[in-house]
């Protein structure tokens, strides 16, 4: 049976992770991709392709979020496809309708392409090589707003998110210096520690942080926050809408991370309840218009006082 053709399906065009590129696979291509389904959505299957040391490298996203590379010194590592191997990869008839460049070992290839009918816009795919015909998967290229240092996508957690590449984060410290660590030159990365305790009479900081929000044409963002605190007996010691988190020109880097103007700050007084005090930020991009939903927790420390202020 002949495979079927992925590339002349234009309601899949959208949906291909298309950019301006040229068209050999390079150091541009470094990146986060996810699998689309057969259906059209994106799925969770992740991959982040690296160039290190003159080679190119494929790690796969797992459910715990841990990263597994799938190539190695030997057998699976990837190299450089020539055109014979694309004639096995690809139909004639798809070779007539796009320009691939790939990386491939035994059981895949790597591939980016441009088509006939779009010139200089370059899609993704994975070809998989281990069944008798190769089969054909469709990449979409992710702009993850959290990244670890290596440029991998950064899963979410609660404290931690990202929605249409807009990301929020929370951190409840009790570092008396937090200002001082946070205001540093660029190339420096603070150490904040992050609390999940704090003693009655004790200081917590509940820092708001974002990146990559939009940018008007003047370069000008707004960021929204409601932030609730919940007690532990259930009742609110926070409801607040609608709170200018960061407005204005911004400088820099869309996607440096930046600490939003509003912080709350809790001092454990007299008459606080002791337990687990819940802290709940709707950070919303009135520019994207998307909102991100951020939560984390404290304990107060069972002893006489507290409440946020």
């Amino acid at each position: 049976m002949k495979r079927s053709r992925l590339f002349l399906a234009s309601a899949l065009i959208a949906l291909m992770g298309i950019s301006a590129s040229a068209v050999a696979l390079d150091e541009s291509d470094v990146g986060n991709y996810a699998l689309i389904h057969r259906d059209g959505h994106v799925t969770d299957f992740i991959s982040y392709l690296s160039y290190t040391g003159g080679k190119w490298n494929v790690e796969h996203l797992m459910p715990d979020g841990t990263w597994q590379n799938v190539t190695c010194e030997r057998d699976c590592t990837l190299h450089e496809s020539k055109p014979a191997d694309l004639k096995r990869f690809f139909d004639a008839d798809d070779l007539k309708q796009i320009t691939p460049t790939c990386v491939h070992n035994a059981s895949f290839a790597f591939c980016n392409y441009t088509m006939a009918s779009k010139p200089g816009l370059t899609g993704y795919v994975l070809v998989g090589l281990t069944t008798k015909q190769p089969a054909i998967v469709q990449l979409k290229r992710l702009a993850p707003a959290w990244t670890d240092p290596q440029g991998r996508m950064v899963p979410d957690t609660d404290s931690r998110k990202a929605v249409d590449g807009f990301g929020g984060s929370l951190l409840a410290t009790t570092d008396a210096d937090w200002k001082k660590k946070w205001y540093t030159p660029e190339d420096t990365i603070p150490e904040i520690l992050r609390a999940s305790s704090v003693e009655y009479g004790g200081h917590l900081a509940i820092l708001i942080f974002y990146t990559n929000p939009k940018t008007e044409a003047d370069g000008s963002i707004k960021l929204l926050c409601d932030i609730r605190i919940t007690k532990p007996d259930g009742t609110l010691d926070m409801d607040s809408k609608a709170v200018n988190c960061a407005s204005g020109k911004i400088k820099g880097n869309p996607h440096n991370v930046r600490l939003s103007s509003t912080v709350v700050n809790f001092i454990g007084e007299e008459g606080d309840p002791p337990g687990i005090w819940r802290v709940e930020v709707s950070l919303t991009d009135k520019n994207r218009n998307v909102t991100v939903p951020l939560k984390t927790e404290f304990t107060l420390n069972k002893k006489p006082g507290g409440q946020a202020k």
